[in-house]
């Protein structure tokens, strides 16, 4: 048999095994099969041929603490150097671990909540059903690392590490009455023959007390703060739009990270407390509690201050605040508009039939800036690039820090402009665009700003950094600002320059409409799969080839790797496993997926959402469709358009991320073959991003 024959029966068997899975997690097949304990049926094993280990496959075994927790294999490695065997340990389910349980704490609550409609409030109950079994999936990972931390001694169990993030996640799923964890184990060997002995330490030693006293024994107080924590974040979040708000920052968090590499929050560190002037107060639904800190009003924010004070700390936390966090992670209760996305400079990226011309114009030789290509972006390019294609998937609040800008993008003073004029530079500075963002189509700016006070007239907000101590100086920047631009046109300026400089400088309050260009929304680029696809089928006699993540940095894509490395939003391992998934699917069926959205045409954030059509016959498994990273209210309430205006590429990127949702996070293909276990939620903005990163990417205009 063949490599090529013998992934295909492997991929064949792994297909039937998730056929059988049902709502977030996996029942077992009826074929499955309960063979007792697993100690002796391994020790009976002991020094026979590695292959033997396969009878173990499609069989179920108990643990010997417990005979209700059973471990079920689901592929075994075929020799002791490769990599580890997929395990499904399952363990009952304890009545106050239910979701119905926890959610009845809280049904006076959710009853009080204002909605539109039954519609909305049935679909607002489902999106806390779905959050709430997040939260508790998250909860037993965590405490599992903190038992695997206490007996894992040989390196041979492999299971997602969780982050500082409460995030959907395949590793662990909740069923009507169990726990199903999914993890691999390294089964090792004595040359190709079967140590039985060493197999049982790691799952007698190693495996069993972690689960026996990290997840059989859980603490149900914690667990209703843990629950009541995100609950109360995803309800925070949702307030934002309606408060007239893209971003709060709660009195208290401690936003220092420990160190550059470590994402724990920092000790002694000077807790954040808001300006008396922005300082709002909201009570907390499912813990009761009341809470106080800054919100920032939609529009043009700029943090100001001098170096080493903590502007990009707190930017930093602003931009995680799309995800919710653990209690004690200090960031807890930082949210920002859902659809936030952070924007750099990023040398050397690829681009494909991006339109940068609002940004970018007239370049040597005539170069097209409508439907901009190239292999090697500048960071001009790059960073005009990003900007377009967060809008385009409907992003509303983008974040920048002018220490990881191009200076070029960014500022043009008047000197500058004296020396090379408007008709001989390229690059139309963001700072004539900011403002157009906002008032043309409602997108935000949060912006670190210390080396130029040339915002100060467009925006609508500046905070000071001073010793990690945050303060408005609005009215001082804009009189500094005023006071500028009465020295400029007093000067021995002609009056066509002081006429320039005076709409250049001119103070923007809230509802000021720049002289930027109309900015037309969205690009409609489509995705033209044979070029884009086409050299994986030249350059490969069978009908696959290997997708996969590596880290937070890379998708491999069969030869080519794509860099994520300055995608700043991905925060997990397993989040770059599930875009590779996407990936996979968009190479292995993609011309299947675009037929399917050509009626269907508006994405969704949520469920089954607007343009999603609901083939599932099974009720249960669309309750239980994981809940998105954005939520069904928010889907009007937030975006710059109408659906229906997406581009091509935007509804696949969404299509893929809806069809990764309705798959548990599973979403197994030819092209890229997981373990059980190993992904985590990414958001369509990621998604997008790396799809735009793909070097081989090819797009045209319909």
């Amino acid at each position: 048999m063949d490599s090529n024959d013998s992934f295909k029966k492997k991929f064949y068997h792994q297909k039937r095994y998730r056929e059988a899975q049902v709502a977030g997690g996996c029942e077992q097949p009826e074929n499955y099969q309960s063979h007792g304990s697993i100690v002796p049926v391994l020790s009976s094993l002991d020094g026979a041929n590695y292959s033997r280990l396969h009878a173990l496959n499609n069989k179920v075994y108990s643990l010997p603490f417990n005979q209700l927790v059973t471990l079920s294999f689901i592929h075994i490695q075929p020799d002791p150097y490769a990599p580890g065997s997929q395990l499904c340990v399952s363990v009952p389910l304890p009545e106050f671990l239910s979701v119905s349980t926890l959610l009845s704490a809280y049904s006076g609550t959710i009853e009080s909540l204002d909605t539109a409609s039954d519609l909305e409030r049935d679909s607002y109950v489902e999106l806390i059903r779905g959050h709430c079994r997040v939260a508790v999936e998250d909860f037993i990972l965590r405490s599992l690392w903190d038992g695997l931390r206490m007996y894992h001694r040989s390196g041979n169990i492999q299971i997602l590490k969780p982050s500082q993030h409460v995030l959907p996640r395949s590793s662990v799923s909740l069923t009507s009455d169990t726990i199903l964890i999914f993890l691999r184990v390294k089964l090792p060997g004595q040359g190709r023959r079967i140590d039985s002995q060493a197999c049982l330490r790691i799952l007698l030693k190693e495996l069993q007390p972690a689960i026996q006293e990290k997840v059989c024994v859980l603490d149900p107080h914690a667990l209703q703060r843990h629950v009541a924590s995100l609950l109360d974040q995803v309800w925070l979040r949702q307030q934002l739009h309606s408060n007239d708000l893209v971003a709060f920052v709660r009195d208290g968090a401690v936003l220092p990270r420990a160190a550059g590499d470590s994402d724990l929050p920092l000790e002694g560190a000077v807790p954040f407390k808001s300006p008396p002037t922005l300082s709002w107060t909201f009570k907390l639904p499912f813990s009761g509690t009341s809470i106080t800190g800054m919100g920032l009003p939609k529009g043009i924010t700029l943090i100001t201050g001098g170096g080493f004070h903590g502007k990009s700390t707190l930017l930093r936390a602003l931009e995680l605040g799309v995800y919710n966090h653990i209690p004690n992670d200090g960031r807890t209760f930082v949210v920002i508009d859902p659809t936030g996305v952070k924007i750099r400079a990023e040398d050397r990226r690829s681009i494909n039939g991006v339109d940068i011309s609002l940004f970018i114009n007239n370049l040597p030789f005539k170069k097209d800036t409508t439907a901009f290509a190239t292999d090697d972006a500048s960071g001009s390019t790059s960073q005009a690039a990003n900007i377009i294609e967060a809008v385009e998937l409907g992003s509303t609040a983008i974040l920048l820090d002018e220490d990881t800008s191009a200076t070029n993008f960014m500022y043009r003073d008047a000197l500058m402009q004296q020396l090379v004029p408007r008709d001989l530079e390229p690059i139309t500075p963001f700072v004539e665009t900011v403002r157009g963002l906002f008032a043309q189509h409602g997108v935000s700016t949060i912006m670190v700003v210390g080396g130029s006070g040339q915002y100060f007239a467009r925006a609508d907000l500046v905070l000071m950094m001073n010793s990690y101590t945050v303060s408005d100086v609005t009215s001082r920047a804009k009189e500094l600002s005023k006071a500028e631009e009465q020295l400029r046109v007093a000067g021995k300026q002609s009056e066509e320059e002081a006429t320039d400089e005076k709409a250049m400088m001119r103070c923007g309050g809230r509802g000021y409409v720049d002289s930027a260009p109309l900015i037309k929304l969205p690009l409609k680029r489509h995705l033209e799969y044979g070029g884009t696809f086409n050299w994986t089928w030249r350059n490969n006699s069978r009908d696959f080839v290997k997708i996969s993540g590596s880290g937070l940095n890379t998708i491999r894509l069969d030869d080519e790797i794509i860099h994520l490395d300055l995608v700043e939003q991905l925060v997990e391992e397993g989040q770059l496993n599930a875009i590779a998934q996407c990936l996979a699917m968009l190479r292995d069926d993609g011309a299947a997926a675009a037929e399917e959205i050509q009626s269907h045409p508006a994405p969704s954030y949520h469920g089954q959402g607007r343009g999603i059509p609901n083939n599932n016959s099974n009720n249960s498994r669309a309750q239980q469709m994981t809940p998105g990273l954005c939520y069904p209210s928010l889907i009007d309430s937030f975006l710059a358009f109408q659906p229906g205006d997406y581009s091509h590429i935007s509804r696949l990127v969404f299509h893929c991320e809806w069809r990764l949702r309705n798959a548990a996070l599973e979403c197994q293909a030819k092209s890229c073959y997981l373990p059980r276990g190993f992904t985590t939620l990414p958001r369509v903005f990621e998604i997008g991003a790396a799809l735009n990163r793909l070097r081989t990417l090819c797009t045209c205009r319909k």
